[in-house]
């Protein structure tokens, strides 16, 4: 009996503290950050040019030092110009250690060159890695479909559960695996009904690569800039039939400015969320960065 009991004890001091682990994520858009040291300029038909090697290097360190003081785990970066830029910043975030790796698939938009990317410092799930061979989707009677150019995906070993946030009572001692997916939607620069129509397309095709990420992994977590703000055909695209919750809406604290004006995202699935915070990027990005906090 006592055996059990001590059991019992070591059992409520684990899910204890699972439930008070946090996991906290960040989008942040970077605004056409073009790294100086690949000798090219991605970008066929727009693109703003390499930044000057100490203004690059000084961006590097300015978003390297916001993910430090808030001590967060994971980020996806949208409009970048390359892999380089990832590395880059993983660079500035390591400072001698490997805590942090990225993560990344060459896009198909040749027009503009941006891309996106994930970096963390979670135990990356090997083989996970993926662009979900770039969706597409389609909205009926609406003509062809509209094909996602810019997404990455992977899966992150999440040390701690929370039984609360999840349908099954997990074992203090499984290795729960978080599934991330981010993506760039098309921009709403010169906005029109067919542009319109080709974003929420592409939030049909996202929806389907998260569908597909969910598949293999205990919680879900799909971010970036979706060009579109709440109530938009697109974000309710994205949380139909209440598949993902918007962590500007659905967070218990919500620290943000004008809740609906903001483009990008955070949305989630089989987490609790404890809080949103927006961040202003001051000269350098048009967009705010966005991090949600787990439990």
């Amino acid at each position: 009996m006592r055996a059990l009991s001590v059991l019992v004890l070591g059992l409520g001091v684990l899910f204890s503290s699972a439930v008070r682990a946090e996991l906290r994520v960040m989008t942040i858009n970077t605004e056409w950050l073009w790294t100086p040291h690949d000798s090219k300029v991605d970008g066929d038909k727009f693109n703003k040019g390499d930044l000057s090697a100490p203004a690059y290097e000084q961006e590097i360190q300015y978003y390297a030092a916001l993910i430090a003081r808030h001590n967060v785990d994971l980020v996806a970066l949208s409009e970048i110009e390359n892999h380089l830029v990832a590395q880059d910043l993983v660079r500035a975030l390591n400072k001698g250690s490997n805590t942090w790796q990225s993560y990344f698939k060459q896009g198909r938009d040749t027009a503009t060159g941006q891309d996106v990317a994930l970096i963390s410092r979670l135990e990356f799930v090997e083989g996970s890695l993926t662009d979900f061979g770039f969706p597409s989707g389609n909205i009926t009677n609406t003509g062809k479909a509209k094909r996602l150019s810019k997404v990455v995906g992977a899966q992150f070993y999440y040390s701690s559960s929370d039984s609360a946030a999840s349908p099954d009572v997990r074992l203090p001692n499984t290795r729960p695996k978080v599934g991330v997916v981010t993506a760039h939607f098309l921009s709403k620069r010169n906005d029109n009904p067919k542009k319109a129509l080709n974003r929420n397309k592409q939030a049909v095709a996202l929806l389907k690569a998260a569908r597909e990420m969910a598949q293999e992994s205990d919680a879900l977590i799909v971010l970036g800039d979706f060009n579109d703000v709440q109530r938009s055909p697109v974000l309710s695209t994205l949380e139909s039939e209440s598949w993902l919750a918007n962590a500007i809406t659905e967070c218990g604290s919500r620290q943000v400015r004008r809740a609906d004006r903001l483009i990008d995202h955070i949305m989630f699935r089989g987490l609790l969320c404890s809080r949103v915070v927006e961040f202003d990027l001051q000269s350098y990005s048009d967009h705010s960065a966005l991090m949600a906090e787990f439990r």
